[in-house]
């Protein structure tokens, strides 16, 4: 490395002057020796002003982040809204962050401006313009792009590679902490400094200038060069802390002299924006998908800390890595993983024999890894036996998440976010996972943390999930009183609720302000009510919105939505006198439901297969009703059923449901029920599979029929021995949903009718050992056979 540095035009191209009016100082983003020897060339410099790559309509958050209060992780959290369609006619919204740790370099140029009282800037392009100047699959619109800076260029083409090969050395990661980090620490300014002009140079040789077009490379350049030099207009020495791999173009547009401000686009008010974010290590770590990211970001930033304190680099790699180590055995020791003292020594001992192998001054995070490697994984790595690699994983990233220190800077919604998570005493400064259990009925403040939890579902913040609890839109598990919430801080937090300012200034006004809009665009019943469970879950109530809903449930054509709604509603009703609500809401959309339903129940007749179970349940929840809320309507609802019955085309589940409730209604109505069946069963093969399909729908809205005589049981015998094997089995299915409603008691009661029929014990039909089937088939065959034999003689 030493050779490919004095050997390297770059130190003539881009000369490191402590006179010259401008010095440009090359960094890694959240490198720890860029930002130790940033330091230290800004105390040899003395420049009046630091200009900072990074986008410029954030340089009023400049003070935010230096502020004594501000904690670390943090970021500058970016949004752009395409609504003039500049970049696609998709006219998509875009955000991304730039995040700082302790070892990044512009972050400690911000802090060293700070104290030496000397301005800093951003002076990179703003965020929407990179963008619109950005080719589709290039740069920040390289897929899922979220990051704003991109070390990922110092570790492609075959420059690095043939470094590695030359060196010896197994990734870019191990070269780069080898040469720069640890050996980097015992350079002077002007040494590292031509090392990364060096290194950026070549690397940048490598690339077309088509590709550094795309990419917006060039223009941002041309944009930061021409800041550049309007701040030598007024300070004498400016100090230029940009990536790397920008250095030589930006020095070569200096050199020129030639410089033309960027013509930018006209982005309309509130389409583009940037606030000040907590984020966190985890989200910081190259290994986690941060494209400027450096792995195990938590051991650099110790490192850097560890630096700081001491006020020398002697010793802190083999401090920290050791640190690092005995934090490692004892995690073990808490998850009964095998981690002796005697163990922990050797690891110790193996890291440094490794150093001096490999001929470097201290313990960096390779040596770490393969240490614990070797000694604490006890004979073949495997899934199970890796456990300690995965602790030390965990604690070289880090798991601790950032806060932003001038409240007045900090978004409303994330700050009434921290607010009630303090007020709940939710641990949201980690990013480790918690658990929350939460007995609904045991106070007030229990019921008020399940609606804060909903209220963050519905913002989409992917904060907390729900493990436990009822699931009240699809109906299951509603008289569950206790919730399971797992949550977690992560920088999806802070941007979700950051891309809901606009709906409101706290959680519970951005939430009410969404559902709001979501009725006022809504045409369906069904997620009219879905809202309205929503509502309920997260402790709103909409009085604004009341009408809406109405003239959603009377405009809807849709009869299956409206049933849907109607479920939705009928649950809501009586949930709503559990948790002491007001209860006429949700029993006026109810009554709109059911009367829309009676008034055209034969829309119902002809559906879809997948369909027939929606129906069903509609049908029987319009006959509970009668039962209980409704009774006035209870001669209209059996006239409905009537006709429904008798409509062409109708499902044969849906029919026998309907004729079920008529029987319901009436005992006499079981002649209806037993012709219906005789006439499936008179019927060809397809006509006798429908007959499966009738007793499901039977079954499903009146088993006692079942009970009342043999008949039914007699028929449905008759309608499974009739059929061939092949048949039976595409019946199977609805045969066993048929059945699948009725109770244990039932069950027994059908096995004494079936017993009844055939002649036997309930208890023999119940609990014998069932026969396989192919044995049985065969033990017919062979039964028919001698029977024939025995004919024949």
């Amino acid at each position: 490395m030493d050779a490919v540095s004095q050997q390297g035009t770059s130190a003539k191209v881009i000369p490191f002057d402590l006179n010259a009016p401008f010095l440009l100082f090359p960094v890694r983003h959240h490198s720890p020796v860029c930002s130790y020897q940033l330091i230290k060339t800004i105390e040899l410099y003395q420049p009046e002003a630091v200009l900072i790559e990074g986008p410029e309509n954030a340089n009023e958050l400049v003070q935010v982040l230096a502020d004594e209060r501000t904690t670390l992780p943090a970021a500058i959290y970016y949004y752009y809204k395409d609504k003039k369609k500049y970049i696609s006619d998709e006219g998509k919204d875009y955000k991304c962050y730039y995040p700082f740790l302790y070892s990044s370099p512009e972050y400690n140029a911000l802090k060293a401006a700070a104290k030496m009282g000397i301005p800093a800037f951003f002076i990179d392009l703003p965020y929407s313009e990179i963008l619109i100047n950005t080719k589709e699959n290039e740069g920040l619109l390289k897929g899922d792009e979220q990051s704003y800076a991109d070390d990922s260029r110092l570790a492609s083409g075959q420059f690095y590679k043939r470094l590695c090969e030359k060196t010896g050395i197994r990734s870019f990661e191990e070269f780069w902490e080898k040469y720069f980090e640890i050996e980097g620490l015992n350079k002077t300014p002007e040494e590292f400094v031509r090392a990364m002009h060096t290194y950026c140079t070549l690397t940048r040789s490598g690339e077309n200038e088509e590709k550094l077009k795309a990419d917006a490379t060039l223009i941002r350049e041309q944009h930061m060069a021409f800041n550049i030099s309007e701040a030598m207009k007024v300070y004498k020495k400016v100090l230029v802390v940009t990536g790397g791999f920008h250095s030589l173009g930006l020095y070569e547009l200096l050199q020129s002299g030639n410089i033309k401000p960027v013509k930018q686009h006209t982005v309309p008010k509130g389409c583009t924006g940037c606030f000040p974010a907590a984020y966190s290590y985890e989200a910081a770590d190259a290994l986690h998908g941060y494209a400027s990211g450096m792995s195990y970001p938590y051991f650099y930033d110790s490192v850097f800390l560890k630096v700081t304190e001491q006020g020398s680099p002697v010793g802190v790699y083999d401090e920290v890595s050791l640190d690092m180590l005995t934090r490692c055995a004892k995690e073990c020791k808490v998850k009964d993983l095998p981690a002796a003292i005697s163990d922990v020594t050797a690891a110790h001992t193996l890291m440094h024999g490794l150093a001096a192998l490999r001929n470097i001054s201290g313990c960096g995070i390779f040596e770490l890894f393969d240490g614990v490697t070797s000694c604490f994984i006890k004979g073949e790595k495997t899934i199970s036996t890796a456990m300690p690699l995965e602790i030390l994983k965990k604690l070289a990233t880090g798991d601790g998440v950032g806060r932003i220190g001038d409240t007045a800077h900090t978004p409303p919604l994330v700050a009434d976010f921290e607010s009630k998570c303090e007020g709940f005493k939710l641990k949201y400064h980690s990013a480790v996972v918690q658990e929350k259990d939460i007995s609904l009925f045991k106070s007030e403040r229990e019921l008020e943390m399940s609606r804060f939890f909903h209220r963050m579902e519905q913002l989409d913040t992917y904060f907390a999930e729900r493990l436990k609890g009822a699931d009240l839109h699809s109906g299951k598990d509603k008289s569950r009183v206790r919730e399971v919430w797992r949550y977690r801080r992560s920088p999806q937090v802070d941007s979700a609720l950051i891309d809901h300012t606009a709906d409101g200034f706290t959680i519970e006004e951005a939430c009410r302000n969404i559902f709001s809009s979501r009725l006022n665009r809504g045409s369906k019943c069904e997620l009219a009510a879905q809202t309205a469970v929503d509502c309920f879950l997260c402790g709103i109530e909409l009085k604004d919105e009341q009408q809406a809903i109405s003239d959603i449930i009377s405009s809807d054509g849709d009869m299956l939505s409206v049933g849907k709604g109607l479920i939705l509603f009928d649950m809501l009703y009586n949930l709503s006198r559990l948790y002491e609500y007001d209860s006429t809401s949700p029993r006026g959309y109810l009554e709109m439901c059911f009367d829309r339903l009676i008034g055209a129940l034969n829309d119902l007749a002809d559906i879809p297969d997948e369909q027939a179970g929606d129906c069903i349940e509609i049908l029987k929840r319009l006959y509970a009703l009668v039962d209980t809320l409704f009774g006035e309507k209870r001669d209209i609802l059996y006239a409905a059923l009537f006709e429904l019955t008798t409509a062409e085309d109708i499902h044969p589940a849906v029919l026998g449901a309907g004729v079920g409730l008529l029987y319901a209604f009436d005992k006499k109505n079981q002649r209806l029920a037993e012709d219906i069946m005789r006439g499936y069963l008179n019927g060809d093969v397809e006509i006798k599979a429908k007959g499966a399909a009738y007793l499901r729908g039977l079954f499903s809205a009146s088993r006692d029929i079942v009970f009342g005589d043999n008949d039914f049981l007699r028929m449905t015998d008759k309608l499974i021995i009739s059929m061939p094997q092949e048949e039976f089995m595409e019946i199977l299915p609805n045969m066993r949903l048929a059945f699948s409603g009725f109770t244990p008691q039932e069950i027994s009661r059908t096995a004494e009718a079936i017993a009844a029929v055939y002649g036997g014990s309930a208890d023999s039909l119940l609990y014998r050992e069932a026969v396989d089937e192919g044995l049985f088939m065969f033990g017919r065959e062979l039964d028919s056979e001698l029977s024939s034999a025995f004919e024949r003689t």
